[in-house]
């Protein structure tokens, strides 16, 4: 008997349908994807058995709260110095390159000076002929009064013995023993020792108020040469360039022979930073900064150093804002342990973590046991020679731990994965 194309294929299906059917009847098979009125069936996934776990127990753990930012290595203020020329002149050296490092006093640079070493010898010959001037007054002026008081002296004493002439002849007239002409005669020498005396008064008070012209004169010319020698020197001073701190120098914008103009703001043409002055700006996002409380521990990596961790401690929190690509940003300054220091250098890119809060002793797992179903966790254990998901209420994560706030005891061992178990969805039944 010949079967039709027809009716064999027709047959074909028939059996394959049959067959499709005790699978599924059988559990061999289960629907894995409907579309339509077609059905397509597949093999069931397979359930995780104990073997596809490690069972550990709950340990407990001091979990940390953290928050992650990125920061940049920064001078702290007063860490850079600029260093110019106070006044104008031609270099005569520059002692200095980029990368040295000087100590403070140390002369970094001379400019030509010539002029004003002249100008300081005038100057001082001035103040020393003011001075000399000064105690020539000083000595010769109280030599005058002296004089003056010892001839008003002299003075004095012919007075009190023409007075007693005068008294006497006196005497002697009324008795008729001297004549008028002699008492008229005494009486005129009295009166012109008076108006001597007079006169020697009246030459010493001039004679000692000029002494304290000529000596506040003579001071104040002392003075002013004196100021003059000073405002030199200082200048001089300006032309020896010396370092005002520790430090390294980062910045070199003249050379020897090159001519320097002091203006207002001192033209800068030397940096000096202190490399032991560094900080931290850490730009910590507005959901985060909140939970910043200065004091609070940090740690942070640069590139260079990718595998080391640098400690910090949060000193400040700036109150402005910072849009850093259009996110809102606060600035926290860390400090930086000493010890740590002296390998790091500004504008090194930080990427910091900041620990907020500690929770100690507390259960935790590892975050590979957490099943996640939605918003609900879970973990495996071992229950009736099977296993079972026990739901867990967690807590903060600290790096690849998670804390349990519910759900677990410490005498409770929870399944690990071996390897990530493969996510399957099982099909519906039509």
């Amino acid at each position: 008997m010949k079967i039709s194309g027809k009716l064999r294929s027709l047959l074909l299906w028939m059996v394959l349908a049959s067959g499709l059917a005790w699978a599924w009847q059988e559990g061999k098979l289960e629907p894995v994807v409907k579309f339509g009125r077609e059905i397509i069936f597949g093999k069931p996934p397979q359930k995780p058995t104990a073997k596809d776990f490690k069972f550990e127990p709950v340990t407990r753990l001091d979990i940390h709260q953290k928050v992650l930012a990125t920061g940049t290595v920064t001078l702290k203020t007063g860490a850079e110095v600029k260093i110019g020329a106070r006044i104008s002149g031609q270099v005569k050296s520059l002692l200095v390159k980029i990368g040295d490092f000087v100590r403070s006093g140390e002369v970094i640079a001379v400019i030509e000076h010539e002029d004003l070493l002249s100008r300081v010898a005038r100057f001082q010959a001035d103040l020393n002929a003011e001075k000399a001037r000064l105690e020539k007054i000083r000595a010769e002026g109280p030599l005058e009064i002296s004089k003056a008081l010892a001839e008003r002296e002299e003075l004095q004493v012919q007075i009190k013995l023409a007075q007693k002439m005068l008294e006497r002849n006196q005497e002697l007239n009324k008795k008729g023993f001297v004549s008028t002409t002699v008492l008229d005669e005494a009486e005129e020498r009295l009166e012109v020792l008076k108006a001597q005396i007079r006169l020697a008064n009246e030459e010493l008070k001039l004679k000692q108020s000029q002494l304290e012209n000529d000596t506040r004169l003579s001071e104040a010319m002392v003075d002013k040469a004196q100021a003059n020698l000073q405002e030199e020197e200082i200048q001089l001073t300006y032309a020896t360039i010396m370092a005002p701190i520790d430090g390294i120098v980062a910045f070199v914008s003249t050379q020897e022979g090159e001519t320097v103009v002091a203006s207002l703001s001192a033209p800068t043409f030397v940096n000096l930073i202190d490399l032991r002055k560094l900080e931290v700006t850490v730009f910590v996002d507005e959901t985060d900064i909140g939970r910043i409380k200065v004091g609070q521990t940090a740690k942070f990596t640069v590139d260079t150093y990718a595998d080391q961790f640098f400690d910090g401690k949060v000193r400040e929190i700036h109150p402005k804002a910072v849009i850093k690509d259009n996110v809102v940003n606060y600035e926290v300054i860390l400090d930086i342990e000493k010890r740590d220091v002296a390998k790091l250098r500004p504008e090194m890119t930080a990427n910091v973590v900041i620990t907020t809060g500690t929770r100690e002793k507390v259960l935790a797992l590892p975050k590979e046991a957490i099943k996640r179903e939605g918003k609900k966790t879970f973990v495996v254990m071992q229950a009736n020679g099977g296993l079972e998901d026990r739901p867990v209420e967690l807590g903060w994560r600290d790096g690849g731990n998670i804390e349990v706030i519910s759900g677990l005891d410490e005498s409770d061992r929870v399944g690990i994965p071996d390897k990530p178990l493969e996510r399957k969805e099982r099909g519906r039944r039509p």
